[in-house]
């Protein structure tokens, strides 16, 4: 089975010292790899300014999860319940990267066609004007 690319950005609660936030985003880590996640990176935002309150905070310690892993292997699923379930995380998100690469890929080449189409267009005129 090939392998898929995740993104998940999660907010941490800002109340937390610098121990138990590193601790949070190291348990997160290690979920990952032991669900088969493979380069696995962690990404720290730090402490931002939320754009709206979430339950009662103003501002939050963001840090953004890449890894890949086998489709259907559960590990996005089981990541997402763990951190539904901690109240030290206060917001999270999950995007799967390479659908958007493969729909950015896919708009690319069908550009690409219709340029060949054009070029071959406008070469089938002006060889047909010089005549």
């Amino acid at each position: 089975m090939e392998l898929r690319e995740y993104e998940t950005v999660f907010i941490i609660a800002p109340n937390l010292s610098e121990e138990e936030t590193q601790a949070v985003m190291d348990r997160y880590r290690e979920i990952v790899e032991k669900n088969g996640g493979k380069e696995v990176e962690l990404e720290v935002m730090g402490k931002r300014k939320l754009a709206y309150e979430i339950q009662k905070f103003t501002e939050g310690f963001y840090v953004i999860l890449r890894y890949k892993t086998e489709g259907g292997t559960g590990t996005v699923a089981e990541l997402e319940r763990r951190m539904r379930n901690d109240e030290r995380v206060i917001r999270f998100l999950t995007v799967r990267l390479d659908k958007e690469l493969k729909k950015a890929r896919k708009l690319e080449e069908k550009w690409r066609k219709k340029r060949a189409k054009l070029e071959e267009k406008e070469k089938a005129q002006e060889e047909g004007g010089e005549e």
